[in-house]
């Protein structure tokens, strides 16, 4: 087995050794949680090289392959922050960018003229269909080494980290 290689089960929940007390177990998150703060902060910096050509971030990349999910109905920038897990006012920015390079629109919403909705150009479309699986694929080349299993493995335990806002903080 290689020094890269790990086994299938890497992430899966041992049989404790010891009972942790409530130190440890919040020392233990507290790790985990750093470690998250690193690896996304390195994958952000690697993932806005990768899309430099595009002149896009991460994340306005992102809004791109969501807009083309959502199709010529659109999507309100609310609902785009939702789904991306930013602040309103980020999502607005991504639509922005896309916007300047033409590859997105913002509309009236058709039943509720005060409400705008977000929807990709012809340009942005023809984008994503020319070169968005070549991007994915860029992204997807910075998770190293990690094979398929290990990607949905990781896929499953961060989509345990409630990402809505619903998570609350004792103060004590």
């Amino acid at each position: 087995m290689s020094k890269s290689a790990v086994h299938p089960g890497w992430l899966l929940a041992e049989a404790p050794t010891a009972v942790p007390t409530r130190e440890t177990e919040d020392s233990i998150r507290f790790g985990a949680f750093m470690q998250l703060l690193r690896t996304a902060g390195a994958l952000d910096r690697a993932a806005s090289d990768a899309l430099s050509d595009l002149d896009l971030t991460a994340g306005a990349f992102g809004a791109l392959v969501e807009l083309a999910e959502v199709g010529d109905r659109g999507i309100a920038p609310s609902e785009l922050a939702r789904k991306l897990a930013v602040a309103r006012r980020t999502a607005t920015l991504y639509v922005d960018i896309l916007a300047r390079q033409g590859w997105a629109v913002r509309e009236a919403h058709p039943d509720d003229r005060r409400m705008v909705l977000a929807r990709l150009t012809p340009a942005g479309i023809d984008l994503l269909d020319d070169l968005g699986e070549a991007y994915k694929r860029r992204l997807s080349m910075l998770l190293g080494d990690m094979s398929p299993l290990q990607a949905e493995r990781l896929r499953q335990l961060l989509s345990l980290i409630p990402t809505d806002g619903s998570v609350v903080i004792p103060t004590n």
